[in-house]
């Protein structure tokens, strides 16, 4: 049975480990201030590496399940409850765009601050207050807002700021019509809507197709989407780690549905001989990659070994390739479209081709409490599914169920390597195509 003491005794065990080895790492001791911002980038597939993102997870869970006692049921739940008025003050306060405009290194006053956003002197102060409370700046004295470690990071860090505007404007948008969607389907659902976000948008088009119209929602799109990428939870390092990319020599790697290539413009150092071709319905998405590649200084190279094509996955695949990636798309699609957006593959294949997805794995059962993002991120990443698309995120084994259903016996599956494990949200499954069974 898990009790306060145990779990205080293990994170005292735990920190001290942690402060060893950032020691050992040269990294400065964490703090709540401005002057603490920075992420643990010394988390790697190195042994010290390791062993701070273990030692990490260590005491975040401890200590989430710590505070759930000592909290007792009744707040847990209140906390759950009223945990929309965090996810409002961060978007307010980013629309705003206040953290870029308290000076880094100082102060401003609630009077100044008014003036740049244009807003009355005491609706900021509430504002920014509320932020204070939930670890976002600080009120060294009274009037003066100043910077926290996680306001420093939300103006150093853009990547960061662009993941808030999408995740909490459109998808915390979207989210709070799940419980409506889901109702709906139960008791209406001759006349339910496909999705939470056809009540949140009051359309009956799909997301994709109301992006690809409306501009500014379609740039945060893709902005979050780069900006996950930037991120130690998303970032493609984990892709690079899962496959051997620099061993397969001269290939042609389709990124099937890659949006802006961000993806393969990584893949493209790791595989110098390597053609890449991009492929989309998103004609802007297409756009913005063809910029990056032309204004890419690093690797001139990459003008010739990338290209952007426009494709529909849904149709047969034109271009006979030794690897298709897939990645972030089969769980925007519930099973029978996934089956299809595979079959469109079969004209092209060839004996021998891979096919690469990365996505989240939704862990086998029973299920357990989880207290840290890496590890949580599968079930809200579901969330975001069910809100969006009515779709889902997967097991192992419903992958290899998809591929058995696009075609019996011809796909095997050569390997998963875990994201979660490593501290990161996508894992990567290796099929492979054996050609079709006579």
């Amino acid at each position: 049975m898990t009790s306060i003491e145990t779990l205080a005794a293990t994170i005292s065990t735990e920190v001290g480990k942690l402060s060893d080895l950032l020691l050992e790492l040269g990294s400065p001791t964490p703090t709540l201030e401005e002057t603490g911002f920075g992420d643990f980038a010394h988390e790697s597939d190195t042994p010290k590496g390791v062993a701070l993102r273990e030692t990490r997870s260590a005491i975040l869970v401890a200590a989430q399940d710590l505070l759930q006692l000592v909290r007792g049921p009744t707040e847990h739940i209140l906390c759950l409850a009223w945990s929309a008025a965090d996810t409002a003050n961060i978007d307010l306060i980013t629309r705003l765009g206040i953290p870029q405009n308290v000076p880094l290194g100082s102060s401003i006053s609630i009077e100044e601050l008014s003036k740049v956003v244009r807003l009355p002197d005491a609706l900021v102060a509430r504002i920014v207050r509320y932020a204070i409370g939930i670890g976002i700046f600080v009120e060294e004295k009274p009037g003066y807002i100043g910077h926290s470690a996680s306001s420093a990071a939300l103006v150093q860090n853009p990547h960061l700021s662009n993941i808030v505007h999408f995740g909490t404007e459109f998808l915390g948008n979207i989210l709070l019509k799940v419980p409506e969607a889901v109702v709906s389907k139960r008791d209406n659902p001759d006349h339910a809507p496909d999705a939470a976000f056809n009540i949140a948008y009051r359309t009956d088009e799909s997301l994709f197709s109301l992006f690809q119209k409306n501009t500014d929602l379609n740039t945060k799109y893709h902005e979050y989407l780069a900006g996950r990428v930037n991120t130690p939870l998303w970032s493609v390092d984990r892709l690079r780690a899962a496959f051997p990319w620099s061993s397969k020599g001269d290939v042609t790697v389709i990124d099937v549905g890659g949006s802006s290539g961000h993806t393969v413009q990584y893949l493209a150092s790791l595989m110098p001989t390597a053609k890449f071709i991009v492929q989309d319905s998103n004609k802007s998405a297409l756009d913005m990659g063809r910029r990056a590649v032309e204004m890419s200084a690093s690797d001139p190279s990459l003008r010739s070994r990338i290209s952007f094509e426009e494709y529909d996955f849904f149709t047969p695949q034109p271009i006979e390739a030794d690897i298709y990636i897939y990645r972030h798309i089969l769980h925007d699609w519930n099973d029978a479209d996934s089956v299809k957006i595979l079959s469109s593959l079969l004209p092209a294949l060839k004996p021998g081709a891979k096919i690469l997805i990365s996505e989240g794995i939704v862990p086998a059962p029973p299920a357990k409490r989880l207290n840290t993002l890496a590890t949580k991120m599968i079930r809200i990443e579901d969330m975001f599914m069910l809100a969006a698309h009515n779709a889902h995120e997967r097991s192992v084994m419903d992958f290899v169920s998809l591929f058995d259903k696009v075609s019996p016996a011809a796909f095997k599956l050569v390997g998963v390597t875990s994201g979660t494990e490593a501290g990161a949200f996508q894992s990567l499954l290796e099929f492979e195509y054996l050609g079709l069974p006579n």
